[in-house]
């Protein structure tokens, strides 16, 4: 019973931060860079779990077109918290972040590379680089906000 109560709490606790947060995000429309953000997270979602398995490389193959394409797409706009960085440093931060967004998409290459050489292990190993970039990229580049919202 006492373990019943406590879902319940629990459950009222935290459905008006989910409430909240999916509030934000329908407070006003995605940008081009969100649209292209959100197509290569969920292509990164779906590839996760097939990279390593030939069976699937030829899906593995149109989920890393997808990526590429959303890279490419996002690299042609400004991150939103660029509107954060003063004036003087704004050029250098949307720099960085073109610059960060070519290596991506080098990144993702070189998993493109592996899954056309039938080198399943060795694309999910280069995989796994993607992460580390996507991550880093996140942390230097997206607003606290958008974190809580994707």
């Amino acid at each position: 019973m006492n373990k019943l109560i406590l879902l319940l709490v629990a459950a009222l606790v935290l459905s008006p931060s989910v409430t909240l947060a999916q509030a934000k995000k329908k407070d006003r429309p995605d940008t081009d860079i969100e649209k292209a953000m959100d197509q290569m997270a969920g292509a990164v979602r779906k590839l996760r779990s097939l990279v390593t398995d030939p069976a699937q490389t030829a899906t593995s193959l149109e989920l890393v077109a997808t990526i590429k394409a959303g890279a490419l797409e996002a690299k042609k706009h400004v991150p939103l918290r660029a509107a954060d960085v003063p004036e003087g440093d704004r050029a250098a931060f949307v720099a960085d972040f073109q610059k960060r967004m070519e290596a991506f998409v080098a990144a993702v290459a070189k998993v493109e590379r592996a899954l056309n050489d039938g080198k399943n292990d060795e694309a999910g190993r280069l995989f796994q680089e993607l992460g580390r970039l996507q991550k880093a990229g996140h942390k230097d580049f997206q607003r606290p906000e958008e974190k809580e919202m994707r």
